[in-house]
């Protein structure tokens, strides 16, 4: 069984801020709207990754209702009854048992792959070639709810894992999951990296609309509770602020993902990044002799091991190394490399600063 013998339909989530991004990323212009390779947003090269198969009609996308006119004009093929827009941010598994119940609209039971709108993920045909071995798994084994892993090159300690289990039968290179780890330390994600037992958790789903909200009725009932009434609503829209504002602020992996016993992980084929912070970015864009990473107008002399990004204006650098430097509007932010996972500190540090600190997030 493959994709083309099954109706499946893609669900991005879009709805995050990507704050260590900052300041390239604003509060109006959040990661997944940004240019980080080349001349398209993130949220843009992820619809273009899944209309290689998929028609307009079969992609929803998931986001706040303050980022309904950016993400319209940065989709200029989605159509408007796709785009769910939610009144406030709850996390992931309110988001995604919505998708799932407006899937099911209309005697409708669609395989949804869920995919979130800002990783890298370069390689498309060896993208799809893992979403067929998924399906299969979703559709012939017991193991309803596919989770993606990523075979680990290094002991990352901002990524979560996943441990795998038994082999899922007649299956090729799918398990089980014994296991959802959080962030490790670093002496434990060495560990991880070492057993040929664990991935990545690259964030990536697929599941029957009805399989996954099977697990929300065991695993969130209150929820279940509120988003079975989209299924039969005439005006289900109507619904949806109430029901978000009602549900609890919880991620998919916390509340259905990690308590399921019908959870199996397909390894990957694909090359993958979730593109967290500047450090990473720096990792994954061309660098010159002496390591650094260029983006825009900039010159650097006896400077190595660094990011440097500009959309607005020069950045020169003389005598330094392994430093983040970003110069976006009317703010730049240097930073050694190694403390890129840390630009939330600034973030919180500019909200406490008054109404006018406010105007540079």
């Amino acid at each position: 069984m493959d994709a083309g013998r099954e109706k499946l339909s893609g669900v991005i989530l879009a709805g995050g801020r990507g704050e260590r991004f900052w300041p390239l990323s604003r509060f109006s212009r959040p990661k997944q709207l940004i240019n980080l390779f080349g001349d398209e947003s993130l949220l843009k090269g992820t619809w273009n990754r899944l209309a290689h198969r998929l028609d307009p009609e079969a992609i929803w996308v998931l986001a706040g209702s303050d980022l309904q006119k950016a993400i319209s004009s940065d989709l200029p093929a989605m159509l408007p009854e796709r785009l769910i827009l939610e009144p406030e941010g709850k996390n992931t598994a309110p988001a995604l048992a919505v998708a799932a119940a407006m899937a099911l609209r209309d005697n409708q039971d669609p395989i949804q792959l869920v995919v979130p709108s800002d990783h890298w993920i370069p390689d498309v045909p060896a993208f799809w070639s893992s979403i067929e071995k998924a399906v299969q798994v979703a559709c012939d084994t017991a193991s309803p709810l596919v989770t993606f892993g990523i075979a680990i090159n290094r002991p990352d300690t901002g990524y979560g894992y996943i441990e795998k289990g038994e082999a899922v039968p007649e299956q090729s290179q799918a398990w089980s999951v014994r296991c959802f780890h959080e962030k490790p330390d670093l002496a434990t994600a060495l560990g991880y990296m070492k057993s040929s037992d664990y991935f990545w958790n690259s964030g990536i789903f697929l599941w029957r609309a009805s399989a996954f909200l099977e697990e929300v009725s065991l695993w969130m009932p209150e929820l279940y509770a509120e988003v079975k009434e989209l299924i039969t609503a005439p005006n289900p829209l109507e619904l949806l602020p109430g029901i978000i504002s009602r549900a609890e602020s919880r991620s998919v992996d916390f509340g259905v993902m990690e308590k399921s016993k019908r959870v199996a992980v397909v390894a990957s084929e694909f090359a993958w990044s979730d593109v967290g912070t500047w450090e990473s970015w720096a990792n994954l864009v061309d660098q010159d002799e002496e390591g650094n990473s260029c983006s825009g107008n900039v010159i650097c002399l006896e400077t190595a091991g660094s990011a440097l990004f500009s959309d607005s204006g020069l950045i020169a650098t003389l005598g330094v190394s392994d430093l983040v430097v970003v110069k976006s509007g009317d703010v730049t932010l240097v930073a050694p490399k190694n403390r890129a996972q840390d630009v939330r500190q600034l973030i919180k540090l500019l909200r406490d600063g008054g109404d006018k600190q406010k105007d540079l997030l």
